[in-house]
């Protein structure tokens, strides 16, 4: 690993780590006092991304689990603008790149899994397309419209025969 890849990895394991005990676990012990259903699949989500970040592109312990949640997700329709107003992001981009960084640990095992996952993706951006353009094409975000034009570049590079 290069010396950039190494540090975004400790970074990315450092990101996980303080993810885990001030966000994620408090959620869990909390239970029924928080909203678990929306709060945990958000927590899951972006645990998602972290774990992949961390791992250096290799597969982890629950990357079966983490799959089957990304592809089998039901987010609450609300998840899309709350995530815009306060992370400047859609949060159909955010799970449209949870499914990417799976597909890229998974497209050397499984290339069926990997193509369901880049799939889903494409699907989670076709979401964000319709939540960051008005209907006569203006931007309602930049930040959010530049996050989302790189995980589809992304993606689209990934789905690209080879």
């Amino acid at each position: 690993l290069t010396l950039a890849k190494q540090r975004q990895s400790s970074n990315a394991k450092k990101a996980l780590e303080l993810y885990r005990t001030h966000v994620s676990d408090p959620v869990a012990l909390a239970g029924g006092k928080v909203h678990p259903s929306a709060s945990m699949s958000m927590c899951v989500s972006i645990m998602i991304i972290l774990k992949c970040c961390s791992s250096g592109g290799e597969v982890y312990d629950d990357l079966s689990t983490d799959i089957a949640h990304m592809l089998n997700r039901k987010d609450p329709v609300f998840f899309e603008t709350t995530c815009l107003a306060y992370f400047d992001a859609a949060w159909s981009t955010m799970c449209a790149e949870a499914c990417l960084c799976l597909a890229k640990i998974t497209g050397c095992n499984s290339q069926d899994e990997s193509s369901d996952l880049i799939k889903e993706g494409l699907k989670c951006l076709e979401a964000s397309a319709k939540t960051l353009k008005k209907e006569d094409g203006t931007i309602v975000n930049s930040i959010a419209h530049s996050y989302y034009s790189q995980i589809l570049s992304e993606l689209e590079n990934l789905s690209a025969p080879v």
